[in-house]
């Protein structure tokens, strides 16, 4: 048997029962969260063979401490808070969980730009806390959806169900992701442009790319001054680290876009007390929970758990490695 340590802090009674049943006969499963510190993670996997982890720091410090452990097992989508390039360096897999929630944050995303565009939040306003029962008070402030283009940053599995539930409103979509060609976009009937052009074009913007060194801060101050013509609404259900939060304030309060959709911050803690898009009108804010169903909730720990099983049983081909180890080390 081998052991396998869940180190998230987020781990829940669901996670703890499905991991220790499917695992059953193959693994010893421990809880000890490690809380986002190195060295709790060399103190609480030193025995392990394979971790379930969330948003802990899998750094070169932690995997040269660790020569047991084989396997990474992300429970996310997002990996960034993992250096999954050290560990191919020792050796070590790292897999993430692409496919559990696609269909939430392609919903989550369609559901915050079109109460964003109908101004949904501004009407229950104004009849609940305003009393004011008027059609036209936003008038001048809604376009019709099927005259609007809708531009996607990033095509992977989630922009591709986004760019299907807007069309189904009418909506012209395109897109930019450098790894995609316009002859696999015309399947999805949707044209790949440049990044300035979906600035430039865009009546809403969505952001769907990894959170890397290279798309760090992507959307800054000048990405939001070539938004500015169209004055987009904008949404971001994939990383906060993605946009550079200054220039998003900025570009909410000087009006270079019209609305904001966020479920994301740089932080996964943000300061709401404090935070100056939480007074803002025009700003929709979730707390990252576009990836949340019951249904996706409890998948997600069957796929992370699936990956631990089929690596240790010899089907690496099976699970979604990042860093190319498919057979654990010796």
């Amino acid at each position: 048997m081998y052991k396998v340590v869940v180190t998230t802090e987020f781990a829940d009674d669901q996670l703890m029962s499905v991991a220790k049943e499917m695992l059953k006969g193959k693994a010893e499963v421990i809880l000890d969260p490690c809380y986002g510190s190195e060295d709790a993670l060399i103190e609480k996997c030193k025995d392990a063979d394979a971790v379930l982890a969330v948003y802990d720091p899998f750094t070169d410090k932690v995997y040269s401490a660790l020569p047991k452990l084989k396997l990474v097992s992300v429970l996310s989508i997002g990996f960034n808070f993992i250096d999954a390039d050290a560990a191919k360096k020792y050796g070590i897999a790292v897999c993430n969980n692409p496919h559990y929630c696609v269909e939430e944050v392609a919903d989550h995303t369609a559901a915050l730009t079109l109460a964003l565009n109908r101004k949904l939040f501004e009407y229950n306003k104004a009849v609940k806390v305003d009393k004011v029962w008027s059609s036209t008070a936003q008038k001048g402030n809604i376009k019709r959806m099927c005259t609007q283009t809708f531009g996607l940053v990033g095509f992977g599995n989630i922009a591709r169900r986004v760019a299907k539930r807007m069309q189904g409103f009418g909506c012209t979509v395109i897109a930019y992701d450098p790894y995609i060609k316009q002859d696999f976009a015309d399947q999805f009937g949707v044209e790949m442009v440049e990044l300035d052009e979906i600035y430039k074009r865009s009546d809403m913007i969505s952001l769907h790319v990894p959170l890397n060194p290279s798309t760090e801060k992507m959307i800054n101050a000048q990405a939001f001054d070539k938004m500015a013509a169209k004055k987009p609404i904008f949404v971001n259900c994939g990383r906060g680290g993605l946009v550079d939060e200054d220039a998003l304030l900025e570009a909410i309060e000087k009006g270079k876009i019209s609305s904001a959709g966020l479920d994301v911050f740089v932080s996964e803690h943000p300061d709401l007390e404090n935070s100056p898009f939480v007074s803002k009108e025009n700003v929709i804010i979730t707390p990252h929970a576009a990836f949340f169903s019951d249904d996706s909730n409890y998948e997600q720990k069957t796929m992370a758990v699936q990956h631990i099983i089929d690596f240790f049983e010899g089907n690496g081909d099976k699970v979604p490695v990042v860093n190319g180890i498919r057979t654990p080390r010796a």
